[in-house]
């Protein structure tokens, strides 16, 4: 049961920046504006901070645990089975939650241009890429890497363009909501940058983990702060705050102020390739963290089979793109991003007490051999108490909605449980009864 490592520092970068630069971009980015106002920016440098912390301590603990499965592996190394099944639930659900509205994204936009059903082309996108990922995560990441690199182009084209016609009136006042808005931006913007965690979830398929993680990790979260200052600040300075907030299509919205009519319709083109690198990342994570489930018992062992000619697990992604189907055709974004919001964070919060767990019982020899966290313990201490802070936004619905997922998932680990004990007994009962004979 384990996987091929068939991924460099480029495919592990692309998968990073693919997971990042979609939805959150082109949608939340207006919610977060109608928060925090031209301080979105300041918000999202807050996120992207709570991001480079979270993932040098992520980088480290995946250099001790090159294995798939990303968070649920580390807490369950640290803390034991209940709690790491528990927060791999977390995390999985985190992952299905954010994927229905990638999906839907895909098929609302690809309808604007073309007049598609909306949710049948979800569905087909979902469809497809999950086929790609079971032929092979080679392919996949090569495919990443050339969605991504167009994405990147635009956005700076798109900075580059629409600096021209920025209206700097437009930023007084820069903090019209105070601290609070900022705050409840940030977790906007934290929402958005989450996906770098993808990286470490395929930790299993990156070549020379120890080095290429960590600088996937950094190249990613940076280059993606930079295209979401870019867009944010062009944004606000061509379309006020307010009307940014209110509007579905933000991008596309500060697009027509510089672009004209043809704006909005370049956007929407550029999305509807943009966001397969998104749901495609969300699958590989999503089937990754099933596959190590799987493999610890928690799933059916068959989620953990991998098929000896694709060298992918196939069962695994069957089961992912699956539950993403029925996310998609089910959810809607209020709720996908509370629920998002809440099991995320708990997921990090989690994490980060593995990681000091992690850190005390490995030895000083071995940790030498792996990549390390700088300033330790102040880089993990602050990541802990700002993943904290950014559960005061999340709200009583993000709460409930985690609370439900998370309930399931103690529910589904008692019948596994019980059912594995069970099982052992038969097994030995029957080898007491043929010594008998």
């Amino acid at each position: 049961m384990e996987l091929n490592r068939g991924l460099g520092w480029k495919e592990a970068t692309s998968l990073g920046i693919g997971a990042m630069v979609g939805a959150g971009i082109f949608v939340l980015s207006g919610v977060a504006a109608g928060k925090a106002g031209p301080a979105v920016m300041l918000a999202f440098i807050l996120a992207a901070l709570l991001a480079m912390l979270l993932g040098l301590c992520y980088a480290e603990l995946a250099s001790r645990y090159p294995r798939a499965g990303g968070s649920y592996e580390y807490v369950r190394e640290t803390m034991g089975p209940l709690i790491g099944t528990i927060i791999g639930w977390a995390y999985w659900g985190a992952w299905l939650a954010a994927s229905s509205f990638v999906s839907q994204g895909f098929g609302h936009y690809l309808n604007a241009l073309t007049g598609a059903h909306p949710l049948l082309s979800a569905v087909l996108l979902l469809l497809v890429l999950g086929t790609l990922n079971i032929l092979g995560i080679r392919f996949s990441g090569k495919l990443q890497v050339g969605i991504v690199c167009i994405v990147i182009v635009v956005l700076i084209g798109f900075f580059v363009l629409g600096i021209q016609h920025i209206n700097y009136s437009l930023y007084t006042p820069f903090v019209p909501n105070g601290f609070s808005g900022i705050l409840s931006a940030a977790l906007v913007g934290f929402l958005s940058i989450v996906g770098w965690d993808a990286i470490v979830a395929s930790g299993e398929e990156i070549k020379n983990p120890r080095k290429t993680i960590p600088l996937s990790i950094f190249l990613s979260i940076s280059i993606v702060l930079f295209l979401y200052l870019g867009l944010l600040f062009v944004s606000t300075g061509v379309v006020h705050w307010q009307e940014l907030g209110s509007s579905d299509v933000p991008v596309a919205l500060a697009s027509q102020q510089f672009l004209g009519d043809i704006g909005p319709i370049f956007i929407s083109i550029v999305i509807v390739i943009a966001l397969p690198a998104t749901a495609n990342a969300f699958i590989i994570s999503i089937s990754r963290t099933a596959f190590a489930m799987g493999r610890n018992g928690l799933l059916a062992k068959k989620v953990a089979y991998i098929h000896p000619r694709f060298q992918t697990p196939i069962w695994a992604i069957s089961l992912g793109v699956g539950i993403q189907i029925a996310f998609t055709l089910v959810s809607s974004i209020n709720i996908a991003v509370t629920a998002t919001g809440f099991l995320y964070l708990l997921t990090f919060i989690f994490t980060m007490i593995a990681f000091f767990i992690s850190r005390k019982k490995t030895p000083l020899e071995e940790r030498k051999k792996q990549f390390s966290a700088p300033f330790y313990p102040f880089v993990p201490i602050l990541a802990l108490v700002i993943s904290i802070s950014l559960l005061i936004p999340v709200g009583k619905s993000g709460f409930l909605m985690g609370l439900i997922w998370l309930s399931i998932g103690a529910a589904i680990y008692i019948f596994r449980n019980k059912s594995i004990k069970h099982a052992e007994k038969t097994r030995l009962n029957g080898k007491k009864t043929n010594l008998v004979h």
